[in-house]
């Protein structure tokens, strides 16, 4: 028994290892892909965030990302004044404002998705459809699990 759990603990060791190598790579392949668009991996996060999931609060932003509030504010200052973003009243809550995206943030991240979909289909891509599926339900369970809530 003690040596399946160092095996298991080895093999997570390596595999946290292996995602922050790769979330590193990730990071300095979109700070690249996004230069000429003025964005940022952060802001890209938040712009895509409000495309997916709708109307946002700055601290439904920053929870996810366990960073303030005042982090995120910076962040989305930053977005509305590039007309990014536009903040718009909230009727359930007077102080924190609902955030969406203005029509110049569906463009931009239409864009985005446009560069980051060539990533994967101009070929020689390592992974199939189907492994994509299996790591990201690995992902999202260990997610769950660290956050720990089970749903």
């Amino acid at each position: 028994m003690t040596t399946l759990w160092v095996t298991i603990q080895e093999q997570f060791e390596a595999f946290v290892v292996g995602l922050r190598e790769l979330l590193f790579v990730l990071r300095a392949n979109s700070d690249e892909m996004l230069a000429d668009l003025g964005c940022t991996v952060v802001e890209r996060s938040v712009l895509d965030e409000l495309g997916r999931q709708g109307q946002q609060t700055v601290p439904d932003l920053a929870f996810p990302r366990a960073i303030s509030r005042q982090a995120m504010q910076k962040t989305i200052d930053r977005l509305i004044a590039r007309r990014l973003v536009k903040v718009q009243a909230n009727p359930r809550h007077r102080r924190s404002s609902l955030l969406a995206l203005t029509p110049a943030g569906q463009r931009l991240l239409a864009e985005i998705h446009r560069r980051e979909r060539r990533l994967v289909s101009e070929g020689g891509f390592p992974l199939s459809g189907a492994e994509l599926q299996r790591t990201t339900a690995a992902l999202r369970t260990l997610q769950r699990h660290f956050a720990g809530t089970s749903a």
